[in-house]
């Protein structure tokens, strides 16, 4: 480019290959062609020249959060239930049978669990999605339930069926409660939806149903969680001295209270720890958000609706990158991301689990 200045004419050379990328750019609505309105948009590729690309990890960093907090909202209730029951109420012939087969799942390949997710469940829910909104309702109400009538069994049958194995004898209970709702869930849909839940959640809440959404990637992505946060919680519950409770029994308070008064508090390092291990494993999962989602980087905080994460993203788009380009630096750029947010993530549960364990630790003993 020539630049003149009075008589003085110079050439100005611009050195500037990646010109379109900024912070704000990254990470503020744009304006792009043929939107109104500033939109958060991730579109790497394009089809033509006319078109541009953009790049905003806006929607991916959102993307993330929301699988991993789905992930948690699910695995997070039945890990530290599990691990309570476990280690604390569980008979221990019962304890020493169950608590190798559910840390054995961790070893699920996160491929195979994504792959039964995205073509066994995915579809699964969209026929049933009505029975599979009612389990939500139904499995937390069941189980109090089963215990409210445990309650009153006779003193006989409550020594058939002792609480230590509740494990065990709640499993045919909730299976029939499943089977139940499933049976009913087509007349309900007539019912109250008009035959039409899809369509009713569209008109009454504009909410669109995509077949892979964040819905059932948290299922898929909580269900590999769970044997992480449960191996690591059940552990920290068994390691707090049986003399703590004992002590607290003999001076008249329930087991109940013993449990929320002296053992969780106890046990509070070790289980704050699981929770976020478990939450970096659902932050760094790749195959299951890839394979159970479609993988649509939008800014919608509906489980209907799918997302696409950081991790998913390297993975598609990383092989088709050009070496040195702006698309290729942002995705290292991502990957960078990950990196500092698992990093800080850890570090942050490290000092709480640090300043708890201090904190217990004149309960004598504590781990």
């Amino acid at each position: 480019m020539l630049w003149s200045e009075g008589e003085r004419v110079e050439r100005l050379t611009i050195n500037d290959a990646h010109g379109e990328v900024s912070w704000r750019t990254l990470w503020r609505p744009q304006h792009y062609e043929g939107h109104g309105e500033a939109q958060h948009r991730w579109q790497a590729s394009v089809a033509s020249t006319d078109n541009e690309a953009r790049f905003g990890l806006a929607p991916l960093a959102w993307g993330t959060l929301k699988a991993a907090g789905y992930a948690l909202l699910f695995a997070i209730p039945l890990a530290l239930g599990t691990a309570v029951h476990s280690a604390c109420f569980m008979s221990r012939g019962l304890r020493h049978r169950i608590k190798p087969m559910l840390e054995l799942m961790e070893a699920l390949p996160g491929v195979v669990i994504g792959f039964i997710a995205g073509l066994v469940l995915a579809p699964y829910v969209e026929r049933q999605l009505v029975g599979a909104f009612s389990l939500l309702l139904v499995l937390p109400l069941g189980m109090l339930l089963g215990g409210w009538l445990w309650s009153w069994l006779s003193p006989r049958w409550r020594q058939r069926l002792p609480l230590g194995w509740a494990g065990v004898w709640l499993v045919p209970w909730l299976a029939l409660l499943v089977v139940l709702a499933m049976w009913a869930s087509p007349g309900l849909e007539r019912t109250f939806f008009n035959g039409d839940l899809r369509g009713w959640l569209h008109v009454a809440f504009g909410l669109d149903y995509a077949s892979r959404n964040a819905m059932i990637v948290g299922l898929a992505m909580g269900f590999a969680v769970i044997p992480t946060i449960y191996a690591l919680a059940e552990d920290a519950l068994s390691g707090v001295p049986a003399t703590l409770g004992e002590g607290a029994q003999a001076l008249g308070a329930t087991r109940w209270q013993t449990l929320w008064k002296v053992v969780l508090p106890a046990a509070s390092p070790g289980i704050f720890s699981a929770v976020m291990i478990g939450a970096g494993r659902a932050v760094g999962e790749t195959m299951i958000v890839l394979m159970a989602t479609g993988n649509t980087a939008i800014m919608a905080l509906s489980p209907l609706e799918g997302m696409r994460t950081l991790s998913a993203n390297i993975a598609i788009e990383l092989p088709e990158a050009v070496v040195g380009g702006t698309h290729y630096r942002l995705l290292l750029l991502s990957a960078l991301l990950l990196f500092v947010f698992t990093f800080c993530v850890n570090t942050l549960a490290e000092v709480v689990r640090g300043r708890l364990k201090r904190r217990y630790q004149r309960l004598g003993g504590v781990s």
